[in-house]
């Protein structure tokens, strides 16, 4: 290769797009770590769900020989985990019945999608 050529035109073709959904809590260690090995990354925050809490959805394109790789770093920092949630039910207008209810929160939901076509302007 030239010594000319920049980082971007010296890397492998994007050809993977992977969505990744984990839990706020769980986002900040994965994204440092995906940062510092070179992925670039697009997140999304939203909020919902069973446990009310901020969830990340992590947009990442690489070359399919980083998939390992990747694969890796999901699996090391967003485990799954039991959480005592506190609930409240509605009895009657006046009286409420709260309770806690156990629910496995975090871990990752992981889309890959083929990319056709990349281009970075």
């Amino acid at each position: 290769m030239s010594q000319g050529r920049n980082r971007l035109t010296e890397r492998s073709p994007i050809d993977l797009l992977f969505i990744v959904n984990v839990l706020g809590e769980q986002s900040s260690e994965l994204r440092q770590r995906l940062i510092r090995d070179g992925f670039q990354i697009t997140e999304m925050n939203s909020a919902g769900g069973l446990v009310q809490e901020l969830q990340v959805s992590l947009l990442i394109g690489l070359n399919h020989s980083r998939q390992g790789q990747l694969l890796q770093h999901i699996r090391d920092c967003c485990r799954r985990q039991k959480r005592f949630l506190p609930t409240q039910f509605e009895g009657s207008p006046t009286v409420f019945h709260a309770s806690v209810i156990e629910a496995e929160v975090g871990g990752a939901m992981i889309y890959a999608l083929d990319v056709e076509r990349f281009e970075q302007l």
